[in-house]
């Protein structure tokens, strides 16, 4: 698989397809000990004193980049095209645009907190067979994308440059659906709060960060608290959860959806883990029905 010497991966779980979920939290440094959750899964602690953390303290327990080389090619299906995205002086994201269809919304996707748009292409590409038009990128310091996470600000900044690129394309604000998977969520609940698009789809998001078990307390410059945000997001909404998940565990859907201001809103709760739910054979019919349902005009308009 791509990616540097250093690049952190995560043991395979059986319960999982291999490579599609997030990634876990990085091995313990000095300071951390190793627990066992409810299930038997481990999740990091930090002893009281170690609790003041760096960013790059915080980026390592929250995100897990694996670097491409800048030449790296990818195996594009038809249609597909890389793009590069400048979000900062110097700085570019990588990503790549799916433009099959005249007449469809654009999804703009948005990925989890491990790898790389690599891992996308092998184990998330059902989502080009759902008959969207989808652009997804890379964050910072993730495959050919430059730079590195700094803040929470930062991250939604650049969510809005992915955005910007969208309109640029062509599409406007109705013809954009939002989806979020995993820590993607943080990005689309920020734009769907600020933003006029179609929909959000939020798929196995956290609610914040610090109501993750292995996170509480550890990372306070990254707060992503997506449940607080989605007291203002009005558009169609859609969040999706596996009951079995026990990386971000189904209450952070309960909570993200209950604060939702949205007047037409789905919660749906499957039969899933994390990073296995696009692979079930109804989830392409939920997304398709949802988007159906608000495409269609209502009787007498």
């Amino acid at each position: 698989r791509p990616g540097g010497p250093d690049a952190r991966r995560r043991d395979p779980d059986p319960r999982w397809p291999s490579g599609q979920c997030d990634a876990a939290p990085a091995r313990p440094a000095a300071g951390r000990r190793l627990h066992s959750g409810r299930d038997g899964r481990p999740f990091f602690k930090f002893q009281k004193h170690m609790l003041t953390e760096t960013i790059s303290d915080q980026t390592s327990i929250l995100f897990q980049p694996e670097k491409l080389p800048p030449d790296y090619a990818f195996d594009l299906p038809d249609y597909m095209t890389e793009v590069f995205i400048s979000v900062d002086s110097g700085v570019a994201l990588n990503g790549l645009f799916f433009g099959q269809y005249t007449d469809a919304p654009l999804v703009i996707y948005f990925q989890g907190n491990a790898k790389n748009l690599q891992n996308f292409l092998e184990n998330h590409a059902m989502v080009l067979d759902w008959g969207y038009n989808v652009l997804v990128c890379d964050y910072r310091g993730f495959g050919k994308s430059g730079g590195h996470i700094q803040s929470e600000a930062q991250l939604y900044a650049d969510a809005e440059k992915v955005y910007e690129l969208a309109l640029t394309l062509g599409f406007t604000p109705e013809n954009i659906i939002l989806y979020g998977y995993s820590k993607g969520v943080a990005m689309v609940s920020h734009l769907a709060s600020q933003r006029t698009a179609k929909a959000v789809i939020m798929e196995s998001g956290y609610s914040s960060v610090n109501e993750m078990e292995f996170a509480q307390g550890l990372c306070p410059d990254f707060i992503l608290n997506n449940a607080e945000k989605a007291k203002t997001i009005t558009i169609p909404a859609l969040v999706i959860h596996g009951i079995n998940d026990t990386i971000i565990t189904p209450d952070h859907a309960q909570r993200i959806y209950s604060s939702l201001a949205s007047k037409t809103k789905r919660l749906f709760i499957l039969d899933g883990a994390h990073g296995d739910l696009k692979a079930k054979p109804k989830y392409q019919g939920i997304i398709n029905e949802f988007i159906e349902k608000i495409s269609t005009p209502k009787s007498g308009s």
